[in-house]
This record gives C-alpha cells, structure tokens and sequence, in this order.
C-alpha cells in the first residue's frame, strides 16, 4: 500500500512532466487552479506539492504574476563552509549527473600550483581533468589538482568508478572539506576546452576557482571549472547549509532548455 502523502506524489508526478519537457523553459507555470482540477485534487494540497518544487528550485514565484520554470538550467551553490558535490546539487534537483575522466596524471607541481596549495614545488600531485554532464548534456570541465601525499592509493579507476569524487574522498581518506578561496571570472576557451563544451573556440565562459582546505586548514584541491555560459549561473550559500539535508541551500535548478539529444 502506498503511503506516500498525497502532495508527495504529486510533487513527484509534476516533476517527471517537467523532466519530460512538457514546459517551455522560462514559462509561466499552470495555475494551482488548472492543476488541481487537472489531478482532481484539493487546491490546498496541490499547492503543498507546487511550494516543494518552488523550495528545491524547480519552480520560482514572481510577486503576484504566478509560478515559472527559471530562465537557467544549473544553478551551482557557492559556500565557504562546504565545498559541493555537483553530483548531489545534480540529483538534489531530480535529474542525472554524469562525469566523464578525461585526464588522471601524477607528476610534479609547478610555481603556480605549489602556490596555490602551500605545497613545495616539485612535490607530487594527482592532476584530474572531467566533463561533467546532466542529464547527458556537457555543462562543464573541472580541473583538479590534490597533493598526492594526501590521497595514497587514489587511481583514475576510483574517479571513474564513482559518481562523486568528493563522496569518494570523504568515505576513503574521511576529508570534510570547505573552500578557502573562491574567484568567479570569465575565460576563453581553448580548442580542446570548447570541444567538450559543445562551444566555439574562443567562446566566453563562466571560470569559478577554488581552494578548498580540511576542517585543520590544509589545502587539499586546487580547483578550475570552466562552466557553459548558457547553462550554469551561481548562487552564493551564506548559510552552510548541507545539499544532503532534506532543507537545501540554495536554489538548484536543472531543467527542460537543455536540447534534446535525439534531435
């Protein structure tokens, strides 16, 4: 028997018609009104089920001109408390998180990355290059460079294998980390850069690059994320919030301008 409250269910049948593309990005969303008579429902448990989709980012209310699907597709929270999982934001918003290794290297830190991570140069780092997809569809490349002393054993099969590398690291090597130093800027892509952004060479993207430290202040990841101008926005969490907790953050949004792969 299921025992799902009534407004769960429809929070969870709107959302797959919204993953479905039933909705044109940025549109006005129906009326709780049409919905209830719709799914022959009260009007006060629908609008139970709309104000979850609203909470989780999905939905957004506009004054007193009703409720939209955003004009964005992925929205990435930016905390200095805790350095976030796309993989979490990503299913957090209901669709699928995708990353693709295009580059694991150990080898040797030069002036600009001992720098960034306090480290000496020439000491060892683990170098990692990844697409990072929803829903199938390039949003962004990350670039990440951790002193190898810090992650004995890390191999491309352990990115490869797991989803999130972050969960990854915190249940291997038990690191909580936040991000000491975060800069937002726009960057050029590269030839390579674009390819697996689906851009033009030469195009302007959003650059976010971080430092993230443990919880006793050592840097552990220099990070350079080049994100899709037309999919990703920012949004900055003050609070600290966990993205796993049932209460999330920040508005995270993945939603239907994405094009459809089939054509």
């Amino acid at each position: 028997m299921d025992t799902e409250p009534m407004y769960i269910q429809l929070q969870q049948e709107l959302l797959q018609s919204i993953q479905r593309r039933e909705f044109e990005q940025g549109s006005r969303f129906p009326s709780e009104r049409e919905l209830s008579q719709k799914f022959r429902t009260s009007r006060v448990t629908m609008r139970k089920a709309i104000d979850r989709l609203v909470q989780i980012g999905v939905l957004e209310r506009r004054g007193t001109s009703g409720t939209y699907l955003p004009d964005r597709l992925f929205d990435r929270p930016i905390s200095d408390y805790v350095a976030y999982s796309i993989s979490d934001v990503v299913e957090k918003a209901g669709h699928v998180p995708g990353s693709k290794l295009l580059f694991f290297e150990r080898k040797l830190a030069d002036k600009a990355t001992a720098t960034s991570l306090s480290i000496p140069v020439g000491d060892p780092i683990i170098s990692i290059q990844r697409q990072r997809t929803v829903d199938g569809i390039p949003v962004c490349v990350e670039f990440s460079e951790i002193p190898a002393k810090l992650v004995p054993g890390l191999s491309a099969a352990d990115v490869i294998e797991n989803k999130s590398l972050y969960a990854h690291l915190r249940n291997t090597y038990q690191v909580s980390l936040h991000n000491k130093i975060t800069r937002i800027s726009i960057h050029k892509v590269t030839g390579a850069e674009a390819e697996f952004l689906q851009l033009q060479a030469g195009a302007s993207v959003l650059k976010w690059e971080s430092v993230s430290v443990t919880m006793d202040d050592t840097p552990f990841e220099h990070l350079r994320s080049l994100n899709h101008p037309d999919y990703v926005s920012f949004s900055i969490d003050s609070r600290g919030n966990n993205v796993a907790e049932a209460a999330p953050p920040v508005t995270m949004m993945v939603e239907s301008k994405l094009p459809n792969p089939n054509g």
